[in-house]
């Protein structure tokens, strides 16, 4: 047996892949990041003149929410 191939038998012989988040709980996980980033996204749009590290900030807190909540969904 080579050593590749027990290496694959060793991977395969491994525990399967668990979740850390249940499936059960992806809609509401898609529901509340997508709100809390559509929420920052307009906090970004509609503030009057911020400082660029605000601005910065509240882009990135918008981004983050929105790419984790696009995960879930």
């Amino acid at each position: 047996m080579s050593a590749s191939s027990e290496l694959y038998a060793a991977w395969s012989a491994g525990t399967p892949f668990a979740p850390p988040v249940p499936v059960s709980a992806h809609p509401i996980l898609a529901i509340i990041t997508m709100t809390a980033g559509l929420f920052f996204a307009a906090k970004f749009g509609i503030a009057q003149k911020p400082e660029f590290i605000h601005d910065l900030a509240t882009s990135s807190a918008s981004a983050v929410f929105l790419g984790f909540g696009i995960v879930f969904l």
